[in-house]
């Protein structure tokens, strides 16, 4: 496998990491996570839009232009052979100097580029089968928008959730939910379909935003509002959009079965619509 390391292709063998990197020290860094059909970047623009908006909001200078990162992404699909599956990237704010919580300005910033990729194919059974999800805290802090490197509180989550035989943890806070631990959350109630909308405390969802783009094409009612955990409970469908499963339905909350356990027909219809979004740009999906 080829990484990229400083803007280079390299073996794993030739990354040096410094001890001084301040993603090693504070997770001061960034990432952007974009999914491979065909050999083709799926909404990459769209994750380009949001590498450079979490590094405005982080005060981060990214070391690169839009063109050079988009190039970087198409290099390791194609170094890799990459026909299914996903590119890895993240910019830290730099190394070479000693550990200091105060990080120097923008302009002195030595960014580190690095990347890999990771080879899988759609995962059918659960988008067509769904999953079972926990409720989680959320312990995270109020920059969510920032799509950071400090993910300690969603790994406890997802570890809390292996632990007890679920996929998928769902995360609140004072009583609303937020989003899944990596991903938004989508509920739907009578036909209509609910999610949080924007903010610092949620990360703004590539997949949930081109869910709300397939709603306003097909005129299916939606509202960006936030919902309480008994909404989220009582809903007749809940779904999790993420760039690796997608519109994925859970079937199971806790111990409360959502709707009668099955994917829900609007689940089904986000699906559709969704794949079709896959065909488009990156062909038929495998």
């Amino acid at each position: 496998m080829k990484y990229l390391w400083k803007g280079s292709l390299v073996e794993k063998e030739e990354m040096q990491i410094d001890f001084n990197d301040r993603g090693y020290q504070f997770g001061d860094g960034i990432y952007e996570f974009v999914r491979v059909y065909n050999g083709k970047l799926f909404a990459l623009e769209e994750h380009l839009d949001r590498f450079e908006n979490s590094a405005r909001l982080l005060d981060m200078n990214m070391g690169y232009s839009r063109e050079e990162i988009r190039g970087f992404f198409e290099q390791m699909v194609e170094a890799n052979g990459l026909d299914s599956g996903n590119v890895y990237m993240q910019i830290t704010r730099g190394d070479g100097k000693p550990r200091n919580h105060n990080y120097p300005p923008v302009e002195e910033q030595n960014p580190v580029i690095s990347g890999c990729v990771a080879h899988y194919y759609r995962p059918d059974e659960k988008i067509a089968n769904g999953v079972k999800a926990i409720l989680y805290p959320d312990l995270r802090w109020q920059m969510c928008n920032a799509k950071s490197l400090n993910l300690l509180p969603n790994c406890m989550a997802i570890a809390e959730g292996k632990k007890r035989g679920a996929d998928k943890a769902i995360l609140y806070r004072n009583g609303y939910v937020t989003e899944e631990r990596a991903g938004n959350v989508v509920i739907v109630k009578n036909g209509q379909i609910f999610t949080t909308p924007d903010s610092n405390e949620i990360l703004p969802g590539i997949t949930k935003n081109l869910v709300l783009k397939i709603c306003r094409e097909n005129h299916l009612p939606f509202e960006e509002r936030k919902f309480t955990l008994q909404e989220l409970m009582e809903a007749d469908e809940v779904i999790v959009t993420d760039t690796k499963t997608e519109c994925c339905p859970v079937i199971q909350i806790e111990d409360k079965v959502i709707g009668n356990g099955k994917r829900g027909p609007v689940t089904e219809l986000l699906d559709e619509k969704y794949k079709e979004l896959i065909v488009a740009q990156c062909g038929e999906v495998m």
